[in-house]
């Protein structure tokens, strides 16, 4: 016949019960207001007269109590179930077998189980002089039973040998302190909406627990005592034991992957520790800034394009500088703009172009120009290589008259108004100046040499899309870091204009780490970033590379969000050393597969998988057999139009 157990009614004194355990632990709730009239009716009390202390014995009566809050409706307590609140029932088990040899985290397959459970381990240290005495008398048994064996001319007992050896070393581990003895309680409750998917629950907990030998049985007849042992209350009523020494305990400790899951954001894969969704807002963190390594052909590029197209949703602003044009089918679809960025094209960028000013020392007079002609210091040691201390005097002064001569100086309040010089009248500039020449003749490749025609001419592209794509693939080598220096240099006046989410993303970073003053110049913006609302993402597939700059590290570091996707032998050393990384992390990016990796966001790290749908695959991705099929898709559709309207 089923107990039922009724809400107790809250009073400032506990009323007699019948001693049952799930009343005890009422009492003892209830027994923190009995403290109040306790103290009422001490010396501590005598300040008040008897109708104040009614008076405060009436209040205290009409707080609501901690156990109003927790207490459920009503509970029925039945032979091999509990009934809670009409919504849940419950069950409660104990362990009672566990194998010779277990290994760590064994419990985590449990935890990470996507069910509702309360999971209880009891830990009683044992008298190791107790042990001792019993283990030498299990020792001197077990030998004396095999020597009985030989003398009989049986055949040895292989499971008795492995126990003697087993009992030896423990009591070896014993003496030297190494180990110690403990006693293991072991129970958990299992919740479901109805009988049938609690059966189910328990046949699933049941396999995955005796797939390592580890057996339970349900708390039958014991199930007010099973439940009352799984609840937050340190209370052990079933005291079922196991002994176990401190390797086998600490495989018990309860490991749980992190969990990566917010209430806003974008999807960005599947937590592959227990399958949950990694959904969060890189602008929450301490920064939006990320880092992507990948060997070639792991994701790198399918991932960051599928956060852009995700970001975009949100009302994000995506910039890219694009090294092999893979981000044309994703820019065409959102309507973003393509802005190729070669000799032949038409699209031109003045590195001479003024930041407006925003606020604090940045609106102060002559620091628009001061930090214009800092950055230009960076690009032009980047287009003349190595130039001595003396010579980029002469480039400082000769930079400050080539604005001098469109009326810009150091004393004007607001020159982002004014026009701008370019570099020819740098160049002539240069070529009138004492130890400039050289420089001069130098740059002339750029004005009116091979190169010319990408960097001396005003800037004609504007950045009204939600995303805008700079391409630099059909860029000569040579000229990638400057481009890219250039590009950088334009995209950041503009964001200082005009505050707003938005991501920047440099694709092949390795191009700018490469080079002193433009891995200054990234870190630099990375750094500053944060302040206008910036996530800016560096993708590289060469880490050693990336790290022999004394600007990688430093990069990493005021980074919040890394994502290591599959790496080579030869580098997943340098990444370990960097990440500290440990040998089974290690072992999941050697052997991961496309999307697979790591994700680091702030303190928290999970193994992700990445997802698309099948509408976003076919947006992002660029391996080549299914971009031909696309185009021949597309062919066919084009050639099916043609007939027809040619049939009509």
């Amino acid at each position: 016949m089923a107990e039922t157990v009724p809400t107790p009614a809250v009073s400032l004194k506990p009323k007699p019960s019948g001693g049952g355990a799930l009343t005890s632990v009422f009492d003892e709730l209830l027994g923190l207001h009995q403290h109040v009239d306790d103290i009422l009716q001490s010396d501590d009390g005598n300040e008040f007269t008897k109708e104040e202390r009614d008076i405060v014995r009436r209040y205290e009566e009409g707080i609501q109590k901690l156990l109003d809050v927790i207490a459920p409706s009503g509970l029925t307590f039945e032979r091999s179930m509990i009934q809670l609140n009409e919504q849940l029932v419950a069950r409660s088990f104990y362990t009672y077998n566990w194998p010779s040899q277990i290994y760590p985290n064994w419990l985590s397959q449990l935890i990470n189980f996507d069910i509702q459970t309360d999971i209880s381990m009891f830990i009683y240290p044992a008298s190791n002089k107790v042990i001792m005495k019993m283990l030498r008398k299990k020792v001197a048994e077990m030998r004396s039973s095999i020597r009985m064996l030989q003398q009989r001319g049986i055949v040895r007992d292989p499971g008795l040998e492995a126990a003697l050896q087993d009992a030896e070393e423990l009591r070896d581990l014993l003496a030297r302190g190494s180990e110690k003895l403990f006693q293991l309680g072991f129970y958990f409750t299992i919740y479901a909406e109805n009988e049938s998917k609690l059966k189910k629950v328990q046949t699933d907990v049941e396999a995955i627990l005796g797939g390592k030998l580890i057996l339970t049985k349900p708390t039958s007849f014991q199930m007010e005592h099973g439940w009352n042992s799984c609840l937050p209350y340190c209370l052990d009523e079933l005291d079922f034991n196991r002994n176990m020494n401190t390797q086998a305990l600490a495989t018990s400790f309860p490991f749980s992957s992190s969990d990566l899951t917010d209430d806003h954001g974008i999807l960005y894969g599947i937590n592959r520790h227990n399958d949950s969704l990694i959904i969060f807002d890189r602008f929450d963190l301490p920064n939006a800034n990320s880092n992507v390594f990948a060997t070639s052909g792991a994701g790198k590029s399918y991932v960051v394009k599928l956060e852009i197209l995700r970001s975009l949703i949100q009302g994000v602003q995506a910039y890219v500088i694009d090294p092999e044009n893979e981000y044309v089918d994703l820019c065409q679809t959102v309507g973003g703009a393509m802005i190729p960025i070669s000799l032949q094209s038409s699209y031109r960028i003045n590195p001479f172009d003024l930041p407006h000013a925003i606020r604090g020392d940045e609106a102060e007079t002559g620091e628009v120009l001061r930090g214009a002609v800092i950055n230009l210091h960076g690009l032009f040691k980047l287009m003349l290589g190595s130039i001595t201390p003396a010579e980029e005097g002469i480039l400082d002064r000769a930079l400050l008259n080539t604005y001098a001569l469109k009326g810009i100086t150091l004393q004007v309040p607001d020159p982002t108004k004014m026009e701008v010089p370019t570099l020819h009248d740098l160049v002539d500039v240069l070529m009138t100046t004492d130890g400039g020449e050289s420089m001069g003749q130098t740059l002339q490749k750029y004005t009116t040499g091979s190169f010319s025609g990408l960097f001396d001419r005003e800037t004609n592209i504007e950045l009204d899309k939600e995303m805008v794509v700079f391409q630099i693939r059909d860029l000569e080598d040579v000229l990638r870091p400057i481009a890219i220096y250039v590009v950088l240099n334009f995209l950041w006046n503009r964001i200082r204009s005009d505050m707003r989410r938005r991501l920047l993303v440099i694709d092949e970073a390795w191009n700018l780490m490469q080079y002193e003053d433009s891995a200054q110049f990234l870190f630099g913006l990375i750094k500053r970033a944060r302040k206008y609302y910036l996530g800016v993402t560096t993708i590289t597939q060469d880490i050693d590379d990336f790290m022999n700059s004394p600007y990688g590290k430093p990069i990493i570091s005021n980074t919040s969000l890394q994502l290591l996707l599959k790496q080579s032998a030869a580098s997943v050393d340098n990444l370990a050393k960097l990440f500290y990384l440990t040998e089974g992390e290690k072992y999941l990016l050697l052997n991961s597969g496309v999307g697979q990796g790591l994700l680091f966001a702030g303190n928290t790290h999970v193994a992700i998988q990445v997802v698309a749908s099948g509408s976003e695959h076919g947006i992002i991705t660029t391996k080549p057999e299914e971009v031909m099929r696309k185009k021949q898709v597309a062919k066919e559709e084009k050639e099916r139009e043609a007939g027809a309207s040619g049939s009509d």
